[in-house]
């Protein structure tokens, strides 16, 4: 994706509501607009959780004044369930454990708030982080299948790990595979769009490692990515990479780049 389109999407896209409407004017899938979003409202509510934790006494002492933590979440443009952390935690509470019995909770008041906050909140709520690893799982399923169609063997990130490595692809192939002339030892996948800022993140934190370790290898940002994105020596694809291979991995592609929000 060209950078200019990418940040028309980013600065039009504010609510899941308008998910549909702008993957329709961008001809893109639902869930390349959802991704993009959601890399929004984490870079935003970044911003602001300082700030969100040096005002927590205030928020308290307006929440036992009645307001609500939604409404508070709203004036304060931070999602639903980090507020509700803030009261949880303002309040005394063990997170954890307030949020694994909110049926038994005492503050009948604070469970039923915070129900309302899971359901309200897209972004950080348990569900929202269990859709996140569906995708990623969907992800890596695709390449998984994509190997064995190659007949191509590999070792996994679980396998990696006992054998006691800190940084693990996703898959490390047994036998390297040439594209585009890169000598391609590993594999990674991410269930997002790779945006500058997120990349470079990634490069820090593990893509460096991969190849220091294992030699050069290949991203795959199953949203899509800024065009221009460069990981030196190594390769950088999207979801086009995967396609036309089998109808079986057509159809799985399909349903991960439909998933909204």
């Amino acid at each position: 994706m060209d950078k200019s389109t990418y940040l028309r999407i980013y600065e039009s896209v504010n609510d899941p509501k308008n998910i549909d409407e702008l993957a329709i004017k961008f001809n893109e899938p639902t869930g390349v607009i959802a991704a993009i979003l959601n890399q929004k409202m984490v870079s935003k509510v970044k911003r602001k959780m300082h700030g969100l934790q040096s005002k927590s006494r205030n928020y308290l002492y307006l929440w036992n004044k009645g307001m609500s933590i939604i409404v508070l979440a709203k004036n304060n443009e931070v999602p639903a369930t980090l507020m509700a952390s803030v009261i949880i935690k303002e309040l005394g509470y063990s997170k954890k454990y307030v949020m694994k019995h909110l049926d038994s909770l005492k503050n009948r008041r604070l469970a039923r708030e915070i129900t309302e906050a899971i359901n309200e909140d897209h972004f950080f709520s348990p569900e929202a982080h269990r859709a996140q690893s569906v995708r990623g799982q969907m992800g890596e399923k695709i390449i998984e299948k994509w190997l064995a169609y190659k007949e191509l063997e590999y070792i996994t990130e679980e396998d990696l790990r006992e054998m006691g490595m800190q940084k693990t692809p996703d898959f490390l192939l047994d036998e390297p595979i040439y594209i585009d002339g890169v000598e391609i030892q590993w594999i990674e996948s991410k269930a997002m769009f790779g945006d500058e800022k997120e990349h470079a993140h990634y490069v820090k934190k593990q893509f460096q490692y991969y190849e220091r370790d294992y030699g050069t290898g290949m991203v795959i940002y199953w949203y899509g990515h800024i065009d221009g994105l460069e990981l030196e020596g190594n390769i950088i694809r999207d979801h086009k990479f995967y396609r036309d291979h089998s109808p079986e991995i057509n159809m799985e592609i399909e349903t991960l780049l439909n998933l909204s929000i």
